[in-house]
């Protein structure tokens, strides 16, 4: 089948019914059928112009085989084993795309090729989270992304840290510039999902937005986002000592009546700080 033919909804639909598939709800398969969307991913793809290409998610080859003309290697990351024999079928054409069973967030992305990949992807609701903290633990290994999320995710991510945000966001902005490239109507996919998605880009930062160590700086943001009506000075009585709290906001120069979730990433990053000297203190007498 000529892969223009796979943005059309009845050729996806049909292809589905010639090797007896039934999209799985579980793992949220929901195939692109938009020309538009498709064009606009191979027009980023194009601009970073990389190397390597991992591809989340291959499906039925749709993206695979535009990106197969943009990259000279792709990797094409298929969990489900009916899709990766239609793959591995449809694209053998192809020398430098190489199917790859299994799962991507067992996938060591610093074992592949010889320098930073680029990564592609639509990634089901269910292992959103997962995926964009695989992805952030393997940022060294990464130059760019591209992803396909629901919108409301790619919302939270862009509006944190804020009121609007996510601790998942905040760890994602910590360390990349999120760009949104264009809103998707759920018609864009076939079968139709329940909600609209948004095409965006990651782009890594050199250092990360905060100094604190990561372990203590991500453990105050997860307790801050977990305790969204509390004020500060309340919801940092599950981090610490009551005794140390008081202390802990003065050091930071932090309000004490605010919400976490108001609070910059420099001030998360005061605080933070504050925390370690605390809690070190504390184990040190």
């Amino acid at each position: 089948m000529p892969p223009e033919d796979l943005a059309s909804r009845a050729a996806v639909a049909a292809l589905l019914r010639s090797r007896g598939i039934r999209p799985s709800k579980r793992l949220g398969q929901n195939f692109l059928v938009d020309r538009s969307v498709l064009n606009r991913i191979v027009s980023e793809v194009r601009v970073c112009a990389p190397r390597e290409v991992v591809e989340i998610g291959a499906g039925l080859g749709t993206v695979t085989r535009e990106l197969a003309v943009l990259a000279e290697r792709v990797l094409a990351v298929e969990i489900d084993a009916r899709l990766a024999d239609g793959l591995e079928r449809s694209l053998g054409d192809l020398a430098n795309v190489e199917v790859r069973r299994g799962d991507f967030l067992k996938l060591d992305l610093h074992a592949i090729g010889e320098g930073p990949v680029f990564v592609v992807g639509s990634i089901p609701y269910r292992i959103t989270a997962p995926i964009l903290n695989h992805l952030v633990d393997s940022r060294g290994a990464i130059s760019g992304v591209i992803l396909l999320t629901q919108s409301e995710v790619a919302r939270k991510i862009a509006a944190s840290p804020g009121v609007e945000g996510s601790s998942l966001g905040v760890r994602v902005r910590a360390y990349g510039d999120v760009i949104r490239l264009r809103e998707v109507p759920r018609s864009s996919f076939y079968p139709v999902p329940e909600v609209d998605s948004t095409l965006w880009r990651l782009v890594f930062l050199e250092a990360p937005r905060f100094s604190a160590g990561e372990e203590v700086f991500f453990a105050l943001v997860r307790t801050l986002y977990g305790k969204r009506r509390k004020m500060i000075r309340g919801a940092l009585r599950d981090l610490l000592p009551a005794e140390g709290v008081a202390e802990v906001i003065r050091a930071a120069a932090i309000d004490p009546t605010v919400r976490g979730e108001t609070l910059s990433f420099e001030e998360l990053d005061r605080l933070a700080i504050a925390v370690s000297r605390t809690v070190g203190a504390a184990q040190d007498s």
